[in-house]
């Protein structure tokens, strides 16, 4: 063989072997074992939900790059439908769920978060009554209109009458209000990892459990996307 004939060989395989990868990630990826996930997540599911479906699906799409991002949840459902993230955790409900597709992930109790030096802090059997005229200190409607507005509704429903309300822009600023004495909170009872010195946490019967749901577009065909949606779901019964 010539020496052009050898190079000419040599260049032959590469690019069969150029093209033998490419059809092999193309098979990989439409079976949703590589790609790039784009995950949005409330800090609130970070320490119960996340870890243990993350850990899950990684061992079955262990190639799967993964793009985990804090945002609050009206960022989310805006970046969900936009096409910038793939799925997404939030709080439910959502005011406005068109174009989107929820899954029940996880539920926990409310409990109510109050300053140590509050008078209700040791008040015995508190009821939703008891908190006619406190001051409260609630979750944005800006930044989950769907969370706020199901809380507003308990309290009018029990016909509590607040003396002020006071927004948070997230869990922490909630938790660090609480702690400041600012208010009391009806909030989720994973606050508590939070640890804030000066918090109180009660018990308050009478309340619907607070649900984190994963949510993504309707019609979603992003295969990484669909093999996490069906790890999650395999995993519900986990957090039962």
């Amino acid at each position: 063989m010539t020496d052009a004939g050898r190079i000419y060989l040599k260049e032959a395989r590469d690019i069969l072997d150029i093209g033998t990868r490419a059809v092999e990630r193309a098979r990989l990826a439409a079976e949703g074992k590589i790609g790039r996930l784009r995950i949005g997540f409330i800090s609130t599911a970070a320490a119960y939900v996340i870890p243990p479906l993350i850990a899950a699906f990684r061992k079955d799409y262990p190639r799967v790059e993964l793009d985990l991002r804090h945002h609050l949840t009206a960022e989310q459902l805006g970046l969900i439908r936009s096409g910038m993230l793939d799925v997404g955790f939030l709080r439910l409900p959502l005011l406005e769920p068109r174009g989107l597709h929820t899954i029940l992930i996880h539920k926990e109790p409310f409990k109510l978060f109050l300053p140590a030096s509050h008078r209700l802090a040791t008040q015995p059997d508190l009821e939703l009554c008891h908190l006619d005229g406190a001051e409260f200190v609630t979750y944005s409607k800006r930044n989950a209109p769907g969370y706020a507005a199901a809380q507003s509704l308990v309290l009018s429903d029990a016909g509590i009458r607040p003396a002020a309300i006071h927004e948070a822009s997230d869990m922490y600023t909630l938790s660090l209000l609480v702690a400041a004495g600012v208010g009391i909170a009806i909030a989720p009872a994973s606050l508590k990892n939070y640890r804030l010195p000066g918090v109180i946490i009660r018990a308050l019967p009478g309340l619907q459990p607070s649900e984190v749901a994963i949510v993504h577009r309707e019609g979603i065909d992003h295969p990484a996307a669909l093999a996490f949606i069906r790890s999650a779901r395999s995993m519900i019964d986990f957090f039962s």
